[in-house]
């Protein structure tokens, strides 16, 4: 008679071999990732406040870091529909409406980002991260004296967009 403990040994194995650990990247990595981006003081603040890189592995930080990119981009594009409905300027208004586009497609790429991701299409991710912050810095380019919010949420996406790019190239 064939002893249950005897399937035990062998699933266990295979369970050790199907489930890679995650180890969360060390300070010296997250320096190195802020060293590399666009703006290593936003990087920096973006580590420290976001508690969930802590204890998370590269994966974690660019799949996080697409999460906070894709939640601001909506806020952004919310804000950019009221600033339509408020402005009276037809020219200004025409520069909102041109964002507001932009906008709306960098949310439908960040939403593309997190299939790439969970695929580990980190090719794929890169990609889509680098077009959503094109359509950040489109933004930019048309937003010249209009709200004085604008350029820094244009700047902080892109920040954001910088972070993940250079931790999905790690991966």
């Amino acid at each position: 008679m064939v002893s249950p403990a005897s399937f035990l040994v062998p699933f266990l194995l295979f369970l050790s071999l199907c489930i890679t650990p995650s180890i969360a990247i060390s300070e010296a990595e997250k320096n190195d990732i802020c060293s590399n981006s666009m703006n290593p003081r936003f990087c920096g603040d973006f580590m420290k406040a976001e508690q969930r890189v802590a204890s998370a592995d590269f994966a974690g930080v660019a799949k996080i870091g697409v999460e906070v990119a894709h939640s601001r981009a909506k806020d952004t594009l919310n804000f950019l529909k009221s600033l339509i409905q408020k402005t009276t300027d037809p020219k200004v208004q025409e520069v909102y409406k041109s964002c507001s586009s932009n906008y709306e497609e960098a949310v439908s790429v960040f939403e593309e980002a997190k299939k790439n991701l969970s695929s580990k299409n980190y090719g794929g991710a890169t990609t889509t991260v680098s077009a959503a912050m094109d359509h950040a810095d489109s933004c930019k380019d048309d937003a010249q004296g209009t709200d004085p919010s604008l350029p820094e949420r244009n700047e902080n996406l892109k920040s954001l967009c910088s972070i993940i790019l250079v931790v999905t190239d790690r991966l």
